[in-house]
């Protein structure tokens, strides 16, 4: 098995995570300091929902395959990973659904300020969860479609789905991407996500941002959706340019 790159965007073809029962070594070790942590997140941002997560350990690389165990985490546990970030065995996977239109643009989402993530701006993605756990396998591809529906309230199923996943991480981190591309302009697939986060009764969503060239994702963007933005409009040719002229 080999180590999983970093800060760099590279192509693979799945994700094979394993459920575990028991609880994640690490979290076992910091029981203490994430409830402390967790105590004050409520204070600071109350409205935060303590729910089941998927934390890993163990992640590699081979023959285009990630893999590694899972196991079932309170939310506060992700926030305290994210705070801290460990040099333990602890990584953060999640999916991320890379929305295109026939015109060439990408579509993005800009957070709500009563999240855990304000006035971030992504493509829609979510922790692996409960919903996500099929058969003591977590369904990761299932996810990028969930979070897609939930969050912009498109059917990303309809769409051509790219072949390849790609990746990107930086420590434990590790954001996965599967490119859609759908057969509407940007003007039309944001106003119907306009529409949904309107009626949306969560109110996880701020807006749309739509994004046609490196620079239009803006200064919130994460590093991981940096590095994807750059990648689709910067590399035609080696897969990055893959919009709606094909696979590429």
């Amino acid at each position: 098995m080999a180590a999983i790159p970093e800060n760099r965007v590279f192509g693979f073809d799945r994700v094979h995570l394993t459920l575990d029962a028991a609880e994640h070594p690490w979290l076992i070790a910091e029981r203490g300091a994430v409830e402390a942590h967790w105590a004050r997140e409520q204070v600071e941002r109350p409205w935060l929902f303590n729910g089941t997560v998927v934390l890993n350990r163990g992640l590699a690389l081979e023959a285009g395959v990630i893999s590694g165990i899972s196991h079932r985490a309170p939310y506060a546990a992700l926030l305290h990973w994210v705070k801290t970030r460990p040099g333990a065995d602890v990584w953060h996977l999640f999916g991320s659904a890379v929305i295109l239109s026939s015109d060439g643009a990408m579509l993005l989402i800009r957070m709500a300020a009563k999240t855990a993530n304000p006035g971030k701006v992504y493509a829609p993605a979510g922790s692996l969860d409960e919903t996500d756990i099929k058969g003591g396998r977590i369904d990761v591809e299932g996810s990028i479609l969930r979070e897609a529906r939930e969050e912009t309230g498109l059917d990303l199923s309809r769409g051509n789905a790219e072949d390849r996943l790609w990746c990107w991480r930086r420590g434990g981190l590790v954001g996965v991407f599967r490119r859609f591309r759908m057969d509407d302009p940007a003007a039309v697939l944001a106003e119907r996500i306009r529409e949904h986060i309107r009626t949306d009764p969560e109110q996880e969503i701020d807006d749309v941002v739509v994004v046609r060239s490196v620079e239009d994702a803006g200064p919130t963007a994460p590093p991981y959706m940096r590095a994807m933005v750059d990648f689709h409009f910067s590399a035609p040719g080696q897969g990055g340019g893959w919009q709606a002229q094909g696979n590429g």
